[in-house]
């Protein structure tokens, strides 16, 4: 029997996912602090929260929790990118003129957004990684959970400069929608993309281009909007995997 854990801090998404998993006759576990019970031994644990807290019971549990490489962006060819990206030191961005976007590869350690030029980075280590790209306006963006290279549930989250939602709906634009699918789906399939078993990818309409992939996520970290939480579960029961099965668990083609 699968067990979903969760973090104690809650939030839409972990509601959401915690009532999913009990309908679907999972165990579910939300843990009180970073440290775990010393007599927890889930069967099955598929973790779901953010990534530190994720790091740190998987690093108790002897579990990994799959993620895209940092550099995932800059691997990409230049029909999936939509813009010129580059994955260097925090010391070497400072060097940089501006303005340039700038965000943490994977953690969220510092806000991202657009500076005026590299100096204005926060205050990080030098030897810290960053990605840097040239600012674009997204006019929509969708996130897509996949597993084994096939996308298993999407919802809009961003649409003209705001999150896409009227109340308890989510805003579909569906022109926006079907060339992301597309771009999405020619990705997956595409055997020089690098991929975890499981993971969350971002993509958008950028203004004068198209589509683009934002960005790729771990998918026990990303916030499911309005995708239908049963299916994020299956996503996020394949990212969670015990150690020695790591070296499995990453593919370089399509299946």
């Amino acid at each position: 029997m699968p067990t979903l854990i969760l973090a104690p801090r809650y939030s839409d998404s972990s509601i959401r996912m915690r009532r999913a998993a009990v309908a679907l006759g999972w165990d579910v576990m939300r843990l009180s602090s970073w440290q775990c019970p010393d007599d927890f031994d889930p069967d099955e644990p598929a973790l779901y929260a953010e990534p530190l807290f994720s790091a740190a019971v998987a690093e108790q549990l002897g579990l990994t929790v799959l993620e895209p490489p940092e550099d995932f962006l800059t691997r990409l060819p230049g029909e999936y990118a939509g813009r010129e990206i580059h994955y260097l030191s925090a010391g070497e961005a400072r060097k940089l003129g501006g303005p340039l976007f700038i965000k943490p590869p994977n953690a969220k350690t510092f806000r991202a957004g657009v500076f005026a030029n590299g100096s204005d980075l926060p205050e990080l280590p030098d030897q810290e990684m960053v990605l840097t790209s040239t600012p674009v306006e997204w006019l929509a963006e969708f996130r897509y959970f996949v597993r084994e290279r096939t996308v298993r549930a999407w919802s809009p989250y961003w649409l003209n400069g705001a999150l896409a939602r009227d109340g308890d709906e989510w805003i579909v634009e569906p022109e926006f929608a079907a060339q992301t699918r597309r771009l999405v789906d020619t990705l997956l399939a595409d055997s020089r993309i690098e991929l975890p078993a499981a993971v969350v990818i971002d993509a958008g309409i950028i203004r004068g281009f198209g589509p683009a992939i934002v960005e790729a996520n771990e998918a026990s970290g990303s916030g499911i909007y309005g995708c239908d939480p049963r299916d994020v579960l299956e996503v996020v029961r394949a990212a969670t995997i015990t150690r020695t099965s790591e070296s499995i668990s990453s593919e370089s083609g399509p299946t």
